[in-house]
C-alpha cells in the first residue's frame, strides 16, 4: 500500500475549529511527519505526504532517512491538489501497488477514483493514528512489567531453581 497524503488537510483536520496559527505550523508539520514514520512502521506501507509550498519555484521531495516516508512541497505555480494528482498518475504507472489518498479535498478525491486507487477522508486516518496511539500506549504499560524471575514464577519452582544453582539438586 501506497499513502498519498494531503499534509495540510491533515493537519487541519486534527485541530477542533481548524485553524493553526503560522507559528505552530512548523511543530505541528513535524509532528504529524513523525506521526506518519511511526504509522508507516507499522502497517508496513509507503507514505508521500506533500504540502503546498509558497516560497519554491519547483517542486520538491525528500525521503526521511531509514523511513519509507516522503516529504513533498509543490511549488509556488502548482498546487498541493495538482501535485496529487500527477503523483497518483506516476505512482500507477511505476507500481502495481494499491493507492491510498488521503484528501479531504473533492478535486482530488474525483481524481482517485481509479482502479487501485483508495479514497480516504482524513479524519479515518487521524482515527488510525489515535488507534496506533492507544496500542502503542498499552504496550508501554506492559513493558512496566517487573522482569525479575521471581516476580514470573511462583514459590516452590523459584526454590527449586535456587537449590539448583547452589548444587544442591
Amino acid at each position: 500500500m501506497i499513502y498519498i497524503i494531503d499534509g495540510y488537510n491533515v493537519l487541519h483536520a486534527r485541530e477542533p475549529d481548524g485553524a493553526i496559527s503560522a507559528r505552530d505550523l512548523e511543530s505541528r508539520r513535524n509532528s504529524f511527519i513523525e506521526d506518519m514514520i511511526s504509522y508507516m512502521a507499522t502497517v508496513g506501507a509507503e507514505c508521500y505526504i506533500v504540502f503546498d509550498s509558497r516560497k519554491s519555484s519547483s517542486s520538491e521531495c525528500e525521503t526521511i532517512h531509514d523511513t519509507s516516508v516522503t516529504v513533498c512541497y509543490s511549488s509556488r505555480l502548482e498546487s498541493a491538489d495538482l501535485f496529487i494528482g500527477k503523483l497518483v498518475q506516476k505512482t500507477l504507472s511505476g507500481t502495481d501497488s494499491p493507492i491510498r489518498v488521503v484528501s479531504a479535498d473533492w478535486e482530488v478525491q474525483r481524481g482517485a477514483m481509479q482502479e487501485r486507487v483508495e479514497r480516504m477522508p482524513p479524519r479515518h486516518l487521524l482515527a488510525d493514528l489515535k488507534k496506533l496511539a492507544e496500542k502503542l500506549a498499552i504496550s508501554v504499560k506492559k513493558d512496566k512489567i517487573p522482569r525479575k524471575l521471581e516476580h514470573k514464577v511462583d514459590v516452590e519452582t523459584l526454590r527449586k531453581l535456587e537449590r539448583m544453582r547452589r548444587g544442591l539438586e
